[in-house]
Formats: C-alpha cells, sequence, structure tokens
C-alpha cells in the first residue's frame, strides 16, 4: 500500500473514533446529515415550510434560518415540534451500536460526487484561490480544502456501513430523485421523521416556497459566499478534463466501498 492509501486509511480510522459530536449530541427526533454542496438548504427550507405551515410558526427569516429545523449544538427554539436538526458530521464508530442509548433517526443527503465537487469549487474558489484540479486532488489533512475528494468520499464510506446496517433507521436520500420529484420525496422525509397530518398541499406549498428564485431572494446577509447558484453553469466536462476523470475514476475505484446507488467502480479487492 502506497503512502496516499496508508494516511487515508489512517485518517478514516482515527476520525471514526475520535471525532465523537454526533456520539455526544443525540437528543433529537431527526438528523439530516448531508454532503456538503448536496442541496441541504433545499431540503431544508422544504422541511421547515412543512413544520411551520403544521405548527403554525413564524416564516423563515432567510434560507439559512435554523430556527426550525436546527443545529446540534444549538438549543431547540420551539419545543412543540419534532426536533430535527442539520450537519455535516460523520458517525462515530459506536453511532447506533449501543443498546439502550437513544439515537435520532438519520437521514442521508449525497448528490453525485462530481456534481458536488464542482458545486463547492464554485462557491468557494475565491477563499481557496486554487485552480479546479488543485482542488480535486486535495489533501488528507485538515486544511482549507475540507470538501474535496477525500472528504467526500470517507461520507460514503462511513454512512453508507451505517445505511447498510440499520435500514430502519437511516434513509437514503439523492439530491437528483429531489430534482426530479421534489414532492414526493418531501413526502417521503416527513413519512420517516413520522411528521403527521401532511396534506397535499402542505406539500406543493413547501416545494413552491422552495424553487430557486425565491431561496435566492432570501440570502443570509451575514454569509459572503452564494448559497444558491442562479448563473449560467459550465458543463461537468469543462472541470472533468481527462486528466482529472482519470484521476476521479482511479481514486474512486481504489478507495470507495460504498457507492450509494451512483454505480461507480468498485474499489480494488472489494
Amino acid at each position: 500500500m502506497d503512502k496516499t492509501g496508508l494516511l487515508f486509511r489512517f485518517n478514516a480510522f482515527h476520525l471514526r473514533w475520535s471525532n465523537a459530536s454526533l456520539l455526544v449530541h443525540r437528543s433529537f427526533d431527526g438528523h439530516i446529515v448531508s454532503m456538503q454542496q448536496s442541496g441541504s438548504h433545499w431540503v431544508k427550507n422544504m422541511l421547515s415550510s412543512i413544520l411551520i405551515q403544521r405548527y403554525n410558526l413564524p416564516p423563515l427569516a432567510h434560507i439559512q434560518d435554523d430556527s426550525v429545523v436546527g443545529h446540534t449544538k444549538s438549543p431547540p427554539v420551539y419545543k412543540n415540534i419534532p426536533q430535527i436538526v442539520h450537519s455535516h458530521g460523520f458517525p462515530h464508530a459506536l453511532t447506533l451500536k449501543i443498546p439502550g442509548l437513544h439515537f435520532p433517526k438519520y437521514l442521508i443527503l449525497v448528490r453525485d460526487l462530481r456534481e458536488a465537487l464542482i458545486s463547492h469549487y464554485e462557491r468557494f474558489k475565491g477563499i481557496h484561490g486554487l485552480d479546479f484540479q488543485t482542488f480535486l486532488h486535495g489533501r488528507q489533512r485538515k486544511t482549507a480544502l475540507y470538501g474535496d475528494i477525500w472528504t467526500r468520499i470517507r461520507f460514503f464510506n462511513e454512512w453508507g456501513k451505517i445505511l447498510e446496517a440499520n435500514p430502519d433507521h437511516a434513509m437514503l436520500l439523492h439530491y437528483e430523485d429531489c430534482k426530479r420529484d421534489a414532492a414526493k420525496e418531501l413526502r417521503r422525509i416527513c413519512t420517516f421523521f413520522n411528521i403527521t397530518e401532511v396534506t397535499d398541499d402542505m406539500i406543493a406549498k413547501a416545494v413552491a416556497d422552495s424553487a430557486p428564485d425565491k431561496m435566492a431572494a432570501k440570502p443570509n446577509p451575514a454569509v459572503q459566499t452564494t448559497v444558491v447558484r442562479t448563473e449560467q453553469r459550465r458543463p461537468v466536462e469543462a472541470y472533468f478534463t481527462p486528466e482529472n476523470q482519470a484521476f476521479f475514476d482511479a481514486t474512486i475505484r481504489q478507495y470507495l466501498k460504498y457507492d450509494l446507488g451512483y454505480g461507480y467502480k468498485k474499489p480494488e479487492g472489494a
């Protein structure tokens, strides 16, 4: 095994046991865990709209308002609603493995890896100051390149194990399925989190209110980067040149154990 492989496996093992955030913060009904740039703000806004309608709550102040779908480390704003939070976290090695300990239901939101990498790069390239190829190759250490290919492979692998072992307590959600039929997927989310008395009209309003143009019109004034991209987008091939695609394919083939339904090539020896 080469140095890259050893470092990747060491980091994965170390973080699997040392990052205890999700093991500590468990007192919720549901937890949306998303890979970065996978549509988390969209899903959060749709689900927030459902809860706002269902429990007659004030509207969100902006698209990153955490008052309805909260954060793992913040106290709830409304205690009379299902307590659902969101993070980009990773499971601990003991997540869902300790008998008698409460864990929330986990909704794992993912997106095609290439599309997610491009979206992340476009949002943060002004901060990174890197060309796409440098960002794609990334670094396997804690740097400003959080969200690179190595972080995303680890996200797929760690949550893939959780999904495989806990089908009743964890559910996979693809960004692409939400794009195809947002109403259907939102209904599935409500069912998974046991949110009752949700009508078709409520679903329709939540989807309509979370359209890209409406979300783009309500940015968080405290955030400088653009959350909802509305500009003309370049094709994937503009980023994934033959050289970049070859690196992507080889890296996925060697390190990705769970493709989460995307049909990527299996790692060697798997």
